[in-house]
């Protein structure tokens, strides 16, 4: 009976430390875990156009996703022709205090980057890329002016010639306009000279929705210029001329970063579908997402996908798999998942469906994913923490960006501290983050997430715990901008015994100096 009883206990250890062996490796070492913050949520506050509270929301979403071990944000900073920054070319945007271009005071994007470097988070400057007005009415005389009065000749026109009417929706500059080019160009230099931003990430990067039926864009520069020889050499039919508009403006934006600020990434939302279904990016908006990544322009798409995974003719784990087929051109694809459809008074299903997402995105072996947005998980980030993000991940690495490669840290020590711990190391200059790895046993295995104890931002000189998840080996590396990572420092045994040893002796010392001599 003992024998049995010793079979039966052994075999549901086994069973218990396999199901932990399993859900230890399901948490991957390197994933995407990024979320789209927009200025509708972050300026939803009460009471309204309270400038504090807007602040309080934007830190309160940040500090969710640190905790949450997401590893980027997506700030818009631009909707239609206004600026959620002090302002350079575009007047402040009008949901930050009620009045287009009225001062709020403050600055969010320098805000919210503090906010997101301190917490170890990336944080990539949105700009909606085309639209430079939203509203029935005309906007109000700014300084500076909106470019959509500035610039009227610009505005995208259908068959006919006539520019785009002003409704509840966006109004859009042409794509297929140099100048605009340019000028949005201008935009993007601007915020690189003047903020840290790890990353530009555009949305509206494409034609206006009704595109095709209304003919967009027949403005008189895109005609002349579609009509031209010089300007249509391979005498591309309309559509594939439009879509190489885009490519032309990608093309620009993309070259002109990387000559300014290499380790700054390139990203674009496009649209969940690729070719399927009346509604696509390749042929409703002539958006080509994937000959972005064949030029090498761009650092890594978001198709907005947000289907459910049994939607009846985009269902989303095949067009995310559709997606990661195309890329085969050392570009990273990071689903975007709809999650507010998903939570809510209005959801259309359960949040369930998001948690199933999750798992078929790691199913496929997609290194990443985007959430829309960040109100929408509110009421789940512990949830996600809980189930899928346990520990802290490290964003796909980027080799084609070229960036001089971080030094390994030195020096590696632990202290005993006033409460708990401080492990401090020599860190390099050119560090974009700190990973601190604790495994255990050795070697590590680094494909398992839960071998990450913490990511820290690149200037970070120590770390402070008061205590260890478990005993093990730790040991730290860094990372550059590009995700590449140093070699590691030699791994240091760490228990509670070799702890509480360490605080023992500050203790003796510290007695030792208060002697009177």
């Amino acid at each position: 009976m003992k024998k049995n009883t010793f079979l039966i206990c052994n075999f549901l250890l086994a069973l218990i430390l396999s199901s932990c062996q399993k859900v230890w490796e399901t948490a991957p070492a390197t994933e995407a875990r990024i979320v789209w913050l927009h200025r509708f949520e972050y300026t939803n506050v009460n009471p309204k156009y309270d400038q504090d509270a807007i602040r309080q929301k934007i830190a309160d979403a940040i500090d969710a996703a640190a905790d949450a071990n997401f590893n980027a944000i997506l700030f818009q900073v631009r909707g239609n022709g206004d600026a959620y920054y002090q302002p350079g070319l575009e007047p402040w945007g009008q949901h930050l205090t009620g009045e287009l271009g009225k001062d709020p005071g403050w600055d969010p994007l320098a805000f919210a980057i503090q906010r997101a470097h301190k917490r170890g988070l990336e944080l990539h400057a949105w700009l909606n890329t085309f639209p430079v007005w939203r509203g029935v009415e005309p906007p109000k005389i700014t300084s500076p002016p909106s470019p959509y009065l500035k610039h009227p000749e610009w505005l995208v026109c259908d068959s006919s010639g006539a520019p785009m009417p002003l409704s509840s929706h966006y109004v859009s500059f042409s794509p297929g306009i140099p100048d605009v080019h340019q000028y949005i160009s201008a935009i993007v230099m601007d915020i690189l000279r003047r903020y840290n931003v790890d990353g530009i990430h555009f949305d509206y990067i494409r034609y206006p929705e009704g595109a095709v039926p209304h003919g967009y864009s027949h403005d008189a520069i895109s005609v002349k210029r579609f009509n031209d020889p010089n300007e249509n050499p391979l005498r591309l039919d309309w559509s594939d001329w439009q879509r190489e508009q885009l490519n032309h403006f990608i093309s620009l934006i993309y070259n002109q970063i990387n000559d300014f600020k290499p380790e700054v990434k390139l990203s674009a939302a496009v649209i969940g579908s690729y070719t399927r279904g009346g509604w696509n990016a390749y042929n409703a908006v002539y958006q080509d997402g994937r000959r972005w990544a064949e030029l090498g322009k761009i650092d890594f798409l978001t198709p907005m996908i947000y289907t459910s995974r049994k939607h009846y003719s985009q269902p989303f784990t095949e067009i995310s798999a559709e997606w990661h087929d195309l890329h085969r051109h050392d570009r990273h694809i990071f689903p975007g998942i709809g999650s507010f459809r998903f939570t809510g008074r209005n959801a259309l299903l359960q949040w369930d469906e998001t948690n199933h997402q999750i798992n078929e995105l790691r199913q496929n072996a997609i290194p990443g994913m985007v959430f829309f947005d960040a109100s929408s998980l509110e009421n789940h980030w512990i949830e996600l923490r809980e189930k899928f993000f346990s520990h802290p991940a490290k964003i796909p690495a980027m080799p084609w960006k070229q960036i001089a490669p971080s030094e390994k840290a030195e020096n590696i020590k632990i202290q005993a501290a006033e409460t708990g711990w401080t492990l401090s190391w020599n860190a390099p200059v050119k560090a974009h983050r700190i990973i601190i790895y604790l495994s255990p046993a050795t070697p590590m295995n680094e494909t398992i997430g839960a071998n990450i104890w913490a990511i820290l931002n690149g200037d970070s000189q120590n770390f402070h715990f008061e205590k260890i998840p478990h005993p093990g080996y730790l040991s730290i590396s860094t990372v550059n901008a590009a995700w590449e990572e140093s070699a590691k420092s030699e791994a240091l045994r760490i228990d509670n015994v070799t702890l509480r040893n360490l605080a023992n002796q500050a203790n003796r010392e510290k007695s030792n100096k208060a002697l009177p001599l």
